[in-house]
């Protein structure tokens, strides 16, 4: 049976990140017993971009990513590189859940950046539908943070 290594994962994220970009619309990778395909159909529609919904690791097989879209003024994105924060302190419960509705300048999020603490608000009114950062976990500019529905 083959493995995955770490340098197999790292390929894939980066193949993953280009894909969300637009870059890539799909690619296959095999490596022995092992498949992976990840499509994403991408439209020249503006204001529209498609997200990666699940990813399947599939002996001998091939699928298809179902694709979602979304519309650009939906997503918050990170203004900065730093490392996100979805709460004030470990103790304390996140700002947002997923379904909660908030206000044009609500917190949504916190990122830290050369030790200081920047206030990620909500550009407009609406229910949080996907948190997609992660807390505690770095980000990167134009990373996507928070989808509105």
């Amino acid at each position: 049976m083959t493995k995955i290594d770490k340098t197999d994962i790292e390929n894939i994220k980066l193949i993953i990140k280009e894909t969300k970009i637009g870059n890539v619309s799909n690619f296959k990778i095999k490596k022995g017993d092992y498949e992976i395909q990840i499509s994403s159909q991408l439209l020249n529609t503006p204001n529209i971009v498609p997200e990666v919904k699940s990813q399947s690791v599939k002996k001998n097989s091939e699928e298809v990513n179902k694709v979602e879209i979304i519309n650009e003024d939906n997503i918050v994105k990170s203004p900065m590189v730093g490392v996100a924060y979805l709460s004030a302190d470990p103790n304390s419960p996140p700002y947002v859940k997923i379904g909660q509705h908030v206000k044009a300048g609500d917190i949504l999020l916190l990122i830290e950046a050369m030790k200081t603490f920047n206030e990620i608000k909500a550009p407009k009114s609406g229910v949080i539908k996907k948190i997609v950062a992660l807390n505690s976990q770095p980000v990167e500019y134009g990373d996507h943070l928070i989808i509105f529905e």
